[in-house]
Parts: C-alpha cells; structure tokens; sequence
C-alpha cells in the first residue's frame, strides 16, 4: 500500500443528521487507482491526532478522473473509533491523510480482473459492503436484461413490497443468484457479522509481507 498523502476536500453533502456524501480532489487530474484502473479502489483514512485507521471503498467510478468520492457515516463516539466523525467534520478545502489501496484490492478470487472467467457472477452486499457495488455503476448496468437487481429493506417504510422485506434468508438468496456451479462466482461484502452469516466464516491471514487480511 502506499506512504499516506494529502486529499483535499471539495465539497460535501449531509444527507442524513449522521451520513455525508463527501468529494476529495485527485492530483494532476487523474483517476484514483491511476489510468487504466477499473476494478473497485479503495482507501485507509489516518487520524494524525489519534492515529487511527479505517478503510473505506469510493462510491464513485474508478476511472472518474481529478476526484473522487465518499459515503461516510459518523457514528457516536467509541473506544477505538471516530474516524468517520473525524472526515464528516472536515471542511472544503481542509485536507485528509490517506492511503490508495493497490491494485490488488481489485483482484477477485486471488487474479486480476479478466472477461467470460465465469459464466454467472452474483454480487450480495450490505450496509457498509454497498460502496464497492456503487463503484461498478448498478443503475446502468440494470438496464442490461441479463442482469437483475434485487433490493431488500430490513425495516422498510409504508409500501414497500412483504417479499423485499425483512433481513436476507436462505431463501432470499436462493431465489436471487446463480446456482452453484464451477462456472458461477458469488461476491460477498458488507460487515464481518454479514459475511459469516452469508458466505461462512471469515479467515485473517498474515501474508509473507507481514500485512494482515480478511479471507
């Protein structure tokens, strides 16, 4: 991963008292991940005060070049936490140290990304696991009829439809992706609670680097 550098805050929109929609400038006008980049792009926000970390995935397309942008949530003060209090405080034109996650990030399944690798793929995202999805740009790619959305509202409002309702179950999931099969790929994100109870248990591995990551 790269040195932390400076991001410049453009702009920011509070859509919620607790969530903003927030634009960082890119330098020399390019693309987060550089040119040539469309997998997902990441980055780790670092508190110089209290030097904590956290990661957030872009809500914006990876080849948007000179900025990009974030969907943060500031939660109540915590042990250990308060960075995304820490980014929705900030003001146009203050800046945020952060590091861009390498290409890698982007992988799937252990290699870079590459067309027919599988004949069906499957997405499942939920609360935090949404901004990787926003990255691949879900409202024109529903407008292809091979592909289909499907949105499920734990606590939905007034009219909402019952069979959208409710938390994810086996069922759910049954009725929405692809059948197992070797040529068929489920992509699970979200919380570490979401992706146990979707996909099984999450494995930390330390890699011969010495970096720490989630399998």
């Amino acid at each position: 991963m790269t040195s932390c550098r400076p991001f410049e805050l453009l702009w920011k929109r509070n859509l919620t008292p607790s969530a903003s929609l927030l634009r960082f400038a890119v330098a020399d006008g390019l693309p987060l991940g550089g040119h040539g980049r469309t997998a997902p792009t990441g980055v780790k926000v670092h508190v110089p005060a209290t030097g904590l970390e956290k990661s957030y995935s872009p809500v914006s397309h990876p080849a948007q070049a000179g900025s990009f942008d974030l969907l943060v949530k500031a939660y109540p003060p915590r042990a250990g936490g308060g960075v995304g209090a820490y980014i929705c405080a900030l003001q146009p034109g203050e800046k945020a140290l952060m590091k861009v996650k390498p290409a890698e990030f982007g992988y799937l399944a252990g290699a870079p990304l590459s067309p027919g690798r599988w004949k069906q793929i499957g997405l499942v995202a939920c609360g935090t696991g949404l901004a990787p999805l926003y990255q691949v740009e879900l409202d024109l790619m529903v407008r292809n009829p091979c592909f289909r959305l499907h949105t499920q509202l734990s606590m939905p409002t007034g009219g909402w439809p019952a069979k959208s309702s409710g938390r994810i179950t086996s069922k759910t999931l049954g009725d929405c992706l692809p059948a197992p099969d070797a040529s068929s790929m489920i992509l699970v994100c979200g919380t570490d609670g979401f992706v146990d109870t979707v996909a099984g248990p999450i494995q930390r591995i330390t890699l011969p680097n010495g970096q720490k990551r989630k399998c």
